[in-house]
């Protein structure tokens, strides 16, 4: 009897260490984990982007793929590049290591400088054979190479998350500090826990930290924030954007030395809601989750099944039930000079997998950027989530993919 409590104890304990070593070294752990030796450690950093105007990429970029990797993966993130930012690319054949140009090599990790480093001259990204499985991690690296650095290296970044040092490998803690640095710049946008740049909360967690749930990093705000940390599923709206104001800065919205928006005559239309020009169309402007029209003034139109989604807040508190297949905008607006208070009593998100996502998750924008990726919630929400917005806005967005869809709030005015 003994003998079968000792060998039940030592399977559980390796099942134990096969599913923690399964789930901490997936492509997506790996290239987090792994994209820190970028050999420009020495570097300071400030906010989001490399603002280094005097050498940037010159577009088209030229890119040589390695033929030992996925090149189709490469494809893919280069795809999402060009079709979201000005920036173009060209694929040779031959690599001369003359030019300017990137250079998809396999190797054991995976790593990428960040911005254009040398004038004509070869710029490798590194991929492992994990990493070039997914055109999203690979379009984390492509990011590094643009300027982008991680979300949680932001000098802001301690208002937003706490890291419990106590949770983490003692010789990764070099990786999380708060770098700074005055040429980069983040175009006055919001920290966003979603984006492609920020880390697992459990990254760099020794195996204890892990098992129980402890993690590196977690929300100063909500804390279902946390759950929407490591995702690599997409580039966010507001990462897309310091890439453009960086690069096709051609609608001169931002002062390229400072990033600050420039004033406009106030009789010049104005990008709302986080929204900036269009590249191609100064008259037109680019516009957030949510948000749509010439001058992302305007909600998108939600499903007729959703009733009456937009609401003038008053004192009066109003209930909401939203049950099903449908997708619905709830735009919330409270006066001038006044809040809105959101309650959220319920929610059922059905999904799987450990991060939230835009694409499983109900999202609300109550934060002052609206760029932004609003506060994603999955699963099941017993617990009362209540917000108060920073602005005197609120956007909802229910994503209702199954019949058992649900969520229920309250909203009301407050000073």
């Amino acid at each position: 009897m003994k003998s079968l409590i000792y060998i039940y104890t030592a399977t559980t304990f390796i099942l134990i260490i096969i599913i923690y070593i399964n789930m901490t070294y997936n492509y997506n752990q790996i290239i987090v984990s792994n994209d820190l030796f970028f050999e420009d450690t020495h570097i300071d950093y400030k906010r989001d982007i490399l603002n280094n105007k005097w050498d940037q990429w010159r577009s088209p970029i030229k890119y040589f793929v390695e033929s030992s990797i996925t090149s189709v993966n490469v494809e893919i993130a280069i795809k999402e590049i060009m079709n979201k930012t000005c920036i173009k690319f060209e694929k040779i054949e031959k690599s001369t290591n003359q030019t300017q140009e990137l250079y998809f090599q396999k190797s054991d990790k995976c790593l990428s400088k960040i911005g254009h480093w040398k004038k004509n001259h070869t710029q490798f990204i590194e991929l492992n054979s994990n990493c070039y499985k997914s055109p999203y991690v690979i379009l984390h690296e492509i990011g590094h190479a643009l300027g982008l650095v991680h979300e949680h290296a932001r000098t802001d970044r301690d208002e937003y998350i706490q890291i419990n040092t106590g949770n983490m490998e003692s010789n990764q803690l070099f990786n999380l500090k708060i770098l700074n640095d005055s040429v980069y710049i983040n175009y006055s946008t919001s920290y966003d826990y979603a984006a492609l740049m920020h880390y697992d909360q459990y990254e760099f967690s020794t195996f204890w930290s892990y098992l129980f749930g402890w993690p590196v990093m977690e929300s100063k705000l909500e804390r279902e924030y946390s759950w929407m940390m490591g995702q690599r599923e997409k580039m966010t709206f507001n990462e897309y954007k310091q890439i453009n104001l960086c690069y096709c800065n051609w609608c001169n919205w931002v002062n390229n030395d400072t990033g600050l928006q420039i004033e406009k005559d106030e009789t010049k239309q104005l990008c709302k809601n986080g929204g900036y020009p269009n590249f191609n169309n100064c008259s037109r402007c680019l516009c957030p989750t949510g948000y749509t029209g010439d001058f992302c003034d305007s909600i998108i139109e939600s499903d007729t099944e959703c009733g009456k989604t937009k609401f003038d807040v008053n004192s009066s508190q109003v209930p909401i039930i939203l049950n099903g297949q449908m997708n619905c905008y709830f735009y919330l607006k409270a006066e001038a000079s006044k809040k809105v208070q959101l309650i959220i009593t319920y929610v059922n998100a059905p999904y799987s997998g450990h991060i939230c996502t835009e694409k499983t998750g109900y999202q609300v924008k109550y934060r002052k950027d609206k760029g932004a990726t609003g506060l994603l919630l999955c699963g099941h929400h017993w617990r009362h989530i209540n917000l108060k917005s920073e602005s005197n806005d609120i956007l909802i967005f229910y994503r209702g993919e199954t019949g058992h869809s649900f969520m229920h709030f309250i909203f009301h005015q407050y000073d």
